[in-house]
């Protein structure tokens, strides 16, 4: 996990990962191309790029099987 990542960020990405993987691509594809995700709507914009950026590195472990 990202070092600056709140309690809070961290928490919110073990709660996202637990919707699967489909929720999770999702949610970063919708990220992606600009939507705000409701999920993350707590967080300043830089705590979002680094989540969507765990997330990511999460979900590449998955796409490398």
């Amino acid at each position: 996990m990202h070092p600056d990542l709140s309690p809070k960020a961290i928490k919110t990405i073990e709660t996202l990962c637990e919707l699967g993987c489909t929720q999770v691509n999702q949610l970063i594809n919708d990220a992606t191309s600009g939507k705000e995700i409701e999920d993350l709507a707590d967080f300043e914009p830089p705590e979002v790029s680094m989540i969507i950026d765990e997330l990511r590195q999460i979900m590449s472990v998955y796409d490398a099987r």
